[in-house]
């Protein structure tokens, strides 16, 4: 029998060597050892150093990405941007000098930025993964930093003022541009999503939108308030669930993932905070407040999670996790004024002095050093490497703690007692009757699989997975079930029987108008870039497909009035191409086949990207729009391409198609990461004569029950669009669980269909207390009891 133990997590309480009566939080000296001054271009710059390994601390670079990064050198700009700010030590001055101009020389012309150096001479990575000349990641903390540098320097320096203003309004600029489809929005699973939200990322974009408060505070104009405006407001209306529903009030990470959560660069309520007060928009702070009142406190009285998608996850915890907290309680405490905001900033804070699941102090103030992880609820399990990003995070937060008295003697905190949830895996039950099917996997392209593996159920199989409650820890449980929502349409596309072999002429002129068409031409379809939108006449795409014993044919229309593609072979991918994906059954577990159609300056090439060379037994056709407005490709792909032996109708494969339209955009036929296999579309062999009845969606569902409990069946073939991961309650009402052992039984629910059967998919449960209660210690002996109803949203404080 598989036995769960669902228990409180007691941290021990530790002895802090410094407390804040003794030293100040901040230290600044491993950052200044990790901060090299650097000669480029005869210009005195600093460089930061990306790693710091345990015990020397010794610089430590990364011999493919670089030694440093504006990633890192911008977040320490702004560190002793602000240190300088709350001390008035004119050296930090410097230090932010050199790293600011640093930045300055990271910047493209057109007001993107590059992210690596591989080495103190300057020279940039132009190409890495993560270096990219991009408004992504690294820009947005770009302009965080050249923001602050302007709003700190004004008064100072004037001069050199207005030498990072004109380098923040090329960066505000390219971004105000992705911004034209401000007010459209995208329908996602059901799910009303903001469509110009910029990378397709809140995070991203809160980022962003913490450099434009700081501008527009130091000098404020129109441009910017419009452009602060647009992001505010789609990330602020980009919140979901309540505090009982999931996502339980968060705002989601990505655009194309409503049930996405990641504590990595999730700095959305600190931003509309800061957007709200500069702009006096009382409505940001709010829609803020809800969520550091909901899904943030959630962590604070349970436990911080690093993610959830769907099932929160509790390792991997990093100093950038603890920051986004910190930061925003502590600007909600500078707009509201309430007492409790500092209270929970210098809670939050407590994780870095031991109040955390390792009980380990995690930044010190004797070296200013910041650990670079928590992976697990023992001290052996932490990383004691202290990296750029670490310490700067922690110094970050040091730094505006130190402006709240109130929050500080919380920082010392403890947790002695409480409850907490657990997490109970599907597919590790036991097997009551039948046999299951059972999946692996881990990113899904909207989430993570929880423990790498989930189940499916099929008609007439039932499981059950037992669990405990310690004595002391009965209560009212909520339950939900993490498991997938299907669609509607999972097998309603087709691909036709051929009649005649089309001529791989790039003329569609023996294609029949009857063969059905794929098309890509709304925002919503964006994986990521929809602000670079111009319309479906400018970038669109449509598809037919048709089969035969040897080979898939493939005729795409793209519209697009500038073809532009230098390269060839592997390299294609830099210019004009129309990207294939493939898997051979509807539920592989990796891509059989990625081809990209492109016309090079040598011709049109059918490249294998699995293979690494050209499709083997393969044709392929170009040829542009009489107009000027778009091309032509046309393709016969062999099945042994594809790795589908022996195609007959009712074969079901995996297939998706897409194409940049500049910069870091692209668009596909599901709006979803093609390089995950579960988020191709379901394509079904057809020929004439053929029953299509049988090839409708199974209405699928499932039926559980708690202990003896009345049976619930949840439905799961809702999806309007594609199958996707969600976390559903059980019941709306909490259950009684007293201490003992307690058992949940799973089984199939859905209609019978033999042609079709169906699949009930279940990863996990989620059981958790209806209230949070959570208690600290702390040095001067006070005890704190922090609850959270997540019925109803209310919390209390009390300090005896």
């Amino acid at each position: 029998m598989q036995r769960f133990i669902l228990c409180v997590m007691i941290v021990l309480t530790f002895s802090s060597a410094v407390t804040a009566q003794e030293s100040d939080l901040v230290n600044l000296d491993h950052l200044q050892y990790l901060t090299e001054p650097v000669m480029i271009d005869d210009q005195d710059m600093a460089i930061v150093h990306i790693y710091s390994e345990y015990p020397e601390y010794e610089w430590v670079d990364d011999a493919d990405e670089g030694i440093s990064a504006v990633d890192d050198v911008a977040r320490a700009a702004i560190v002793y941007l602000w240190e300088y700010e709350r001390t008035g030590d004119q050296a930090l001055l410097d230090w932010a000098r050199r790293c600011l101009d640093f930045v300055l020389y990271m910047q493209a012309e057109d007001g993107e930025f590059y992210n690596f150096v591989f080495d103190r001479e300057g020279t940039i990575n132009l190409t890495g993964g993560t270096s990219f000349k991009s408004l992504g990641w690294w820009a947005m903390r770009a302009l965080w930093s050249l923001g602050e540098g302007v709003r700190v320097f004004d008064p100072v320096d004037s001069a050199y003022a207005d030498v990072l203003a004109e380098a923040y309004q090329r960066t505000e600029s390219a971004l105000g541009a992705t911004l034209g489809n401000y007010g459209e929005m995208i329908d996602v699973h059901g799910f009303s999503v903001p469509a110009w939200l910029p990378g397709g990322e809140s995070t991203v974009a809160s980022v962003g939108l913490l450099g434009m408060s700081a501008y527009y505070r130091a000098r404020p104009n129109e441009t910017t308030a419009d452009i602060i405006t647009k992001i505010a407001d789609g990330v602020s209306m980009y919140r979901l669930g309540d505090d009982t529903l999931y996502p339980w009030g968060s705002y989601p990470t990505r655009a194309n993932a409503p049930g996405f959560w990641h504590n990595w660069g999730a700095h959305m309520p600190h931003a509309l905070v800061e957007a709200g007060m500069a702009l006096g928009r009382e409505d940001w702070i709010e829609s803020a407040r809800a969520s550091a009142d909901s899904f943030l406190l959630r962590q604070l009285a349970f436990e911080p999670f690093r993610h959830m998608g769907v099932v929160p996850y509790r390792r991997e915890q990093i100093a950038y996790g603890t920051n986004m907290l910190v930061q925003a309680y502590a600007a909600l405490y500078r707009a509201t004024g309430e007492e409790k905001y500092a209270q929970y900033a210098g809670l939050a804070g407590s994780w870095f002095f031991g109040n955390n699941m390792a009980s380990t102090q995690m930044y010190y103030p004797e070296s200013g050093r910041g650990y670079d992880g928590i992976n697990g609820p023992v001290s052996y399990r932490v990383n004691r490497n202290s990296g750029a990003e670490s310490t700067i995070e922690a110094l970050m937060s040091m730094s505006v703690l130190s402006t709240i008295p109130e929050a500080q003697d919380y920082l010392y905190a403890t947790a002695t007692g409480g409850n907490s949830f657990s997490v109970l895996e599907a597919e590790t039950g036991d097997r009551i009757v039948g046999t299951p099917v059972y999946f692996s996997g881990n990113w899904t392209g909207e989430g993570y699989i929880s423990d790498g593996r989930y189940v499916g159920l099929g008609e007439g199989q039932r499981m059950r997975v037992e669990f405990e409650i310690e004595p002391g820890q009965e209560d009212d449980y909520l339950v939900y079930v993490a498991h997938i929502r299907q669609a509607l349409n999972n097998s309603g596309f087709v691909i036709q029987r051929a009649e005649s072999v089309p001529t791989i002429d790039g003329d569609a002129g023996d294609w029949s108008a009857e063969i059905p068409l794929l098309e890509a031409n709304t925002a919503r379809q964006f994986l990521r870039g929809a602000g670079l939108w111009q319309g479906v006449e400018v970038d669109s795409f449509t598809l037919q497909l048709q089969w035969d014993d040897q080979n898939l044919y493939v005729l795409a229309s793209v519209r697009d009035p500038e073809h532009e593609q230098t390269q060839r072979l592997s390299s294609v991918g830099q210019g004009d191409t129309l990207w294939l994906y493939f898997t051979p059954t509807p539920d592989s577990r990796a891509l059989s086949a990625k081809f990209t159609l492109a016309e090079t300056p040598n011709g049109s090439e059918l490249w294998d990207w699995t293979e690494n060379g050209f499709a083997e037994n393969s044709l392929i056709a170009w040829t542009p729009f009489a107009d000027g407005t778009g091309y032509t490709y046309e393709a016969a792909i062999s099945w042994d391409a594809i790795e589908v032996e022996m195609p007959v109708a009712g074969t079901r494969i995996g297939f998706e198609a897409g194409r940049g339209i500049g910069g870091n955009s692209f668009l596909d036929l599901t709006g979803r990461d093609p390089d995950v296999p579960a988020n191709l579309l379901q394509m079904t062999l057809t020929e004439p004569g053929m029953d299509m009845s049988a090839l409708g969606a199974p209405e699928v569902a499932v039926e559980i029950r708690v202990d003896s409990e009345d049976d619930v069946i949840i439905p799961q073939t809702i999806s309007p669009d594609s199958d996707y991961f969600w976390l559903d309650l059980v019941t709306m009402q909490p259950i009684r669980l007293e201490a003992g052992e307690h058992t949940i039984r799973y089984e199939y629910a859905g209609a019978e269909n033999a042609q079709n059967p169906g699949l009930s998919k279940i990863d996990a449960f989620y059981i958790q207390p209806a209230v949070a209660r959570r208690t600290f210690a702390l040095p001067d002996g006070r005890v704190i009891t922090l609850t959270y109803d997540t019925l109803t949203g209310d919390s209390t404080w009390t300090e005896e």
